[in-house]
């Protein structure tokens, strides 16, 4: 962050090693350890704002090079399309494959193989040459 941030440098390097930290030795994925660094910063810095820890975790995942900025939504058929990262896919698959369309969990063992499909399934979908977007509203407008 830069020198007239809020956040003490201290909680700054702080987090950047918990989420380093946890990819590297623990090898959870970059979204689980980028949310545990901002219960650490809210921990240190308990007056700041939410938003404020929030912005100071996304710069830390840019300076890592594991977060980029999103591409812009585009409009097909009359309908606005987002894009979604390999993690949102893998996370709906394995939702899908885990539970009914209640919601209901399934009870049959598929809990344990649920994420290793779903992380195959986009292997194979994106050397298929597959894009996957996601429907949503039009994009925000930039005042």
């Amino acid at each position: 962050m830069n020198e007239g941030s809020p956040i003490d440098p201290e909680v700054l390097r702080r987090m950047r090693e918990v989420i380093v930290t946890a990819i590297a030795t623990r090898r959870i994925s970059v979204t689980e350890a980028a949310a545990e660094a901002p219960g650490l910063g809210r921990g240190l810095q308990p007056a700041l704002h939410a938003s404020t820890i929030d912005a100071a975790v996304t710069q830390i995942l840019r300076s890592l090079g594991a977060c980029q900025p999103q591409p812009e939504p585009v409009q097909v058929d009359g309908q606005w399309l987002h894009s979604v990262s390999q993690p949102e896919v893998a996370d709906s698959l394995a939702y899908a494959m885990r539970s009914d369309a209640t919601g209901k969990a399934r009870r049959t063992g598929a809990e344990y193989v649920a994420p290793a499909a779903a992380e195959q399934l986009l292997r194979q979908l994106a050397m298929s040459g597959y894009v996957l977007m996601r429907r949503g509203g039009p994009p925000a407008r930039s005042t």
